[in-house]
């Protein structure tokens, strides 16, 4: 009986601990600038992701349109994201115009006032979470990668890139646009990391969707239905079996 027990502890244990994570979630869209030119999907790209991690989380904070100002994405990120343990997993959803040096929050008007990557980067540098995702739907969103070049290391802040556990997938690279899909409700990006998450990117079947599936699956689609002017990247220190949604039951 007690060796019963004893094992019985134990399985709890593995359970509690493989399952116990939790999932917080800053998804951004924004379709109409206040200074710059609109965009057509953007919003329903936020919120679509979004309402995936409703099956997973409740720790989700969706800014759309207005609300996606400079200061509201990046306070918003520290907010949610300072509440992470290390056991646990942030994600950053971004779709809307990007830069080169950052992307474009509704009230940005010039270069000087994007969230530029080293925000984001000192923010991410902030969170303990030992399983950092950020999905980044935006034209020369590559260069979120290529930054890297243009940081010293003198630089106080780690770069993303550099730091384990940090997984970067980019919609295009730095010298490409990301296309809008005018026949959908999504971008070609997000319209095929919404289907990969949801499982088509499961070539193993054990419900457990990792970088290397999401990132096969998305960037082989992308690339088809784009005539290979959009081609996604994913960069980063993590290992190819990360977990980016895990559908099998918790027990």
């Amino acid at each position: 009986m007690k060796r019963f027990s004893l094992l019985f502890l134990l399985l709890f244990v593995l359970i509690v601990t493989a399952f116990g994570r939790t999932i917080y979630v800053v998804s951004v869209g924004i379709c109409d600038y206040k200074y710059i030119k609109d965009l057509r999907n953007t919003e329903n790209d936020a919120k679509n992701f979004s309402q995936l991690y409703l099956t997973h989380t409740k720790n989700i904070k969706t800014l759309l349109g207005s609300q996606a100002t400079h200061d509201n994405i990046l306070n918003t990120l520290r907010e949610s994201f300072s509440k992470a343990s290390e056991d646990d997993i942030v994600v950053f959803f971004f779709s809307g115009h990007g830069g080169k040096g950052g992307l474009c929050a509704y009230d940005t008007k010039a270069a000087n006032t994007m969230v530029t990557y080293k925000e984001i980067q000192k923010v991410m540098a902030g969170c303990k979470s030992a399983n950092k995702q950020l999905f980044i739907d935006a034209c020369f969103s590559g260069g979120l990668r290529d930054n890297n070049k243009n940081t010293g290391k003198s630089n106080s802040t780690p770069l993303m890139s550099d730091t384990k556990g940090v997984m970067l997938f980019l919609s295009s690279r730095t010298g490409e646009t990301s296309q809008e899909n005018i026949w959908a409700d999504n971008g070609y990006f997000t319209q095929y990391i919404l289907k990969g998450l949801k499982g088509a990117a499961d070539v193993d079947g054990n419900r457990i969707i990792t970088a290397k599936e999401i990132f096969n699956y998305v960037s082989t689609k992308v690339s088809e239905r784009t005539k290979k002017k959009q081609n996604p990247v994913m960069w980063g220190k993590f290992n190819d079996n990360m977990h980016i949604m895990n559908w099998n039951p918790k027990k």
